[in-house]
């Protein structure tokens, strides 16, 4: 929530950002104590160099004894206020912030099972790492999100976005290299810039993507929201020759071709063409039904004019 889930109730909460000193004893503070009560608890990496935080978060998985409601938690965490949508994962806990009476701390704590875990965790770390190389990717079909990686199907992709999505993986180890990127990946990176010369490793980078005037709507709503995806725009033009070589090799690489290697190299092939075959079937059965609707009001249409004809036919010869 980014530090505001309690700024905007009828009656909000001052929720000021964090130095890093403070962030960090809370940090590990409700780390450990958190991890007291789930099998599994941990904090994404943050990204480089961040001068204030807005809000803690952490990822658990598998209570230790019976399951914790938010409530619950909330009395353990002695929280001021709590704040949860229904049906998310996520509850936001508003603590006190240390020796700054009437000002909190802003405490995520999301829930994961204990399959996707891993993955919501190494998705969520090094801060913009994944929107960044998530606008990388999309143009080859390839969407990674909170379940893992997909590779969308285009036939569908128009029609039914969410249908479209074929799950491929989501071992972290496994996504980065079939994206061609180093694995060691599982401590901050040492500088924005590391990580932006990072992304352009990538082995489906191509700058062109991030000239300003050809982002897409999503993209221009993240430059908008998030500093290290614009600065990274503005960045780029000035390290292209980061990106020499990758560019060759990018040159030969289409969406059709892309599609295949993931269907191979993760053994999704009979999947893809079972989905495919089941949207076809359906598109074909919806496209007789509207043929044989169409038909009918066809027919009617030419009754009623039939029946219409008869009747003038019938006043003027009556």
């Amino acid at each position: 929530m980014g530090g505001k889930a309690f700024t905007t109730n009828p009656s909000p909460l001052s929720t000021p950002r964090m130095p890093p000193d403070i962030y960090y004893m809370l940090r590990d503070y409700y780390l450990q104590l958190l991890s007291s009560l789930y099998t599994h608890a941990a904090t994404p990496i943050e990204a480089p160099r961040k001068t204030s935080y807005g809000d803690i978060d952490v990822l658990v998985a598998l209570p230790k004894s019976t399951p914790i409601s938010a409530y619950s938690l909330s009395k353990i965490l002695e929280a001021e206020r709590i704040f949860a949508v229904c049906g998310s994962p996520t509850t936001s806990f508003a603590l006190p912030y240390p020796n700054l009476p009437n000002n909190y701390v802003q405490l995520d704590v999301h829930l994961c099972s204990f399959s996707s875990f891993h993955w919501q965790l190494f998705h969520q770390s090094h801060g913009d790492l994944w929107n960044l190389l998530g606008t990388t990717i999309r143009p080859f079909g390839l969407t990674p999100n909170d379940a893992g990686l997909h590779v969308r199907i285009g036939e569908i992709e128009d029609l039914n976005r969410k249908r479209a999505l074929l799950f491929l993986t989501c071992d972290p180890d496994a996504v980065l290299k079939f994206l061609g990127l180093d694995t060691d990946v599982y401590k901050p990176f040492e500088s924005v810039e590391s990580m932006y010369r990072y992304v352009c490793r990538c082995r489906y980078f191509k700058e062109e993507i991030y000239v300003r005037s050809e982002l897409k709507a999503n993209d221009r709503k993240r430059m908008a929201k998030r500093e290290l995806y614009r600065a990274f725009v503005d960045w780029l033009p000035h390290n292209a020759h980061l990106v020499g070589q990758q560019k060759e090799k990018n040159i030969r690489l289409s969406r059709d071709g892309v599609l295949e290697e993931s269907l191979n190299r993760f053994g999704k092939r009979e999947e893809y063409e079972k989905r495919l075959e089941e949207w076809r079937k359906e598109r074909e059965e919806l496209l007789a039904k509207q043929e044989g609707r169409q038909k009918r009001k066809a027919d009617a249409a030419e009754l009623e004019e039939y029946a219409s004809a008869w009747m003038r036919w019938l006043d003027c010869n009556i």
